[in-house]
């Protein structure tokens, strides 16, 4: 049975010894849940939007009882509400009901309807009279209850594949968190001196990649984000090796379906930049600075003999003149004064045919949503130049982007190749 770790469950119930067995099912797998009796508006959360819901258990038999089926739903409509932020990440809502078929439409219809925002990406309905027995008014769980419910929840969750496996990948990311601190905190025993020695190693950390100079005037909370790159990169090594190892689970029907292109460019997005906030002085590889324009600048790289008939379009399509960081990783680790960059142009979407094919020193990354305009770099290999940080700095420009960690590295690579291609002389 895959549920979240992360306390990402929600259980309403107005009757907690009816909920006694579900309690039992997630306590002995040590899963923390979040449990509200739903009939008192004072334990309602200040905030629904804080850590959003993953699974959500809600009885309606706090409203249904001779009550018909749009009633039910309407009653409900508060808690739905109060629990369920608008544009939730995806979550699972299981009901325990006695009309299945009947409050499954009218719940449907009320979604899609009066709370369209708040829709689940799947709805379960459990029959509370399978696991339990209406005895002098009220629900007693049969014998039998906690085995049933356990291969009940567990088959039907095995048949909702993706958020299967969204709720599986989640869950590997908590153990990979919990394992990568382990890691990083086992280096010396827990006794007085933990909290210093492990700080220490911090500091070394920190020092690798800010280097050995700046580090003495580098305030401790710079000190710790820099150390938590190397943390942040060892997690990610531990969710790859978790995935590679132990897999998602089954899943049915991916096939090649036809993406609308708008969301291709979100998605391209949010895989390959990054927004941040950033400082004058936050120098990274893959930092991207938007320079003011300058006509000289723009014309070595749109050159009339390249865009041959398309120079006087791409001029008139208001390009951006832009630089990227490109500096070895090592280069920073080795505190050297110096970046180097590389001049190239933002360049609206319609442009985007005219510049593929241009010549081996053009790099065209992905287009990208930015500021709501869709654009693409378009980088010059030839437009290469060493620049001091204080020089960067004097600018009081900072980034308006990063290119994440794989485009750069392409990038980089590409330029590699370009610069040492090799040329050969010879006399026909």
């Amino acid at each position: 049975m895959q549920l979240p770790f992360n306390g990402r469950i929600i259980i309403i119930d107005d009757n907690i010894e009816e909920t006694k067995p579900l309690i039992e099912i997630l306590s002995k797998k040590r899963i923390p849940f979040n449990y509200y009796s739903g009939t008192n508006q004072n334990e309602f959360p200040d905030n629904n939007t804080a850590n959003k819901l993953r699974v959500l258990f809600l009885d309606l038999n706090i409203f249904e009882l001779n009550k018909d089926a749009k009633t039910v739903i309407s009653s409900i409509h508060g808690i739905l509400t109060s629990f369920i932020p608008d544009n939730p990440s995806p979550y699972l809502l299981i009901i325990w009901s006695k009309q299945d078929k009947e409050y499954k439409h009218a719940l449907e219809d009320h979604f899609k309807n009066i709370i369209p925002l708040k829709t689940p990406s799947e709805i379960i309905f459990l029959s509370k009279s399978k696991y339990f027995d209406y005895v002098d008014s009220k629900w007693v769980p049969q014998t039998d209850c906690i085995n049933k419910l356990t291969t009940d929840l567990t088959l039907k969750l095995d048949n909702i594949s993706f958020l299967r496996n969204l709720i599986r990948w989640e869950n590997i990311v908590h153990e990979s968190t919990t394992k990568t601190i382990n890691e990083i905190s086992s280096f010396y025993p827990q006794n007085q001196d933990w909290n210093k020695n492990t700080l220490a190693i911090i500091y070394k950390l920190a020092k690798s990649i800010i280097g050995n100079d700046d580090i003495l005037s580098t305030e401790n909370e710079q000190k710790f984000k820099k150390a938590f790159i190397h943390i942040n990169s060892l997690l990610f090594d531990n969710v790859e090796n978790f995935v590679s190892e132990s897999g998602l689970g089954n899943t049915t029907n991916i096939i090649d379906g036809r993406i609308d292109e708008e969301i291709s460019i979100q998605i391209n997005t949010k895989l390959h930049t990054n927004n941040k906030n950033f400082l004058i002085d936050s120098f990274e590889p893959g930092n991207l600075y938007l320079l003011p324009i300058i006509r000289n600048e723009l014309n070595t790289i749109i050159r009339k003999k390249v865009f041959k008939g398309k120079y006087d379009s791409l001029m008139s399509s208001f390009p951006w003149l832009v630089e990227l960081d490109i500096t070895p990783i090592c280069d920073y680790s080795q505190d050297k004064e110096y970046i180097r960059t590389i001049l190239g142009l933002a360049l609206s979407y319609e442009q985007r045919n005219i510049c593929e094919k241009k010549g081996d020193y053009f790099y065209l990354t992905p287009t990208f949503k930015f500021n709501c305009q869709n654009r693409f770099f378009l980088f010059d290999f030839r437009q290469i130049k060493t620049t001091s940080k204080e020089e960067i700095k004097s600018r009081k420009i900072i980034p308006i982007l990063k290119l994440r960690r794989e485009l750069c590295s392409d990038i980089q690579a590409r330029l590699s190749n370009q610069i040492n291609r090799p040329g050969v002389s010879f006399v026909e």
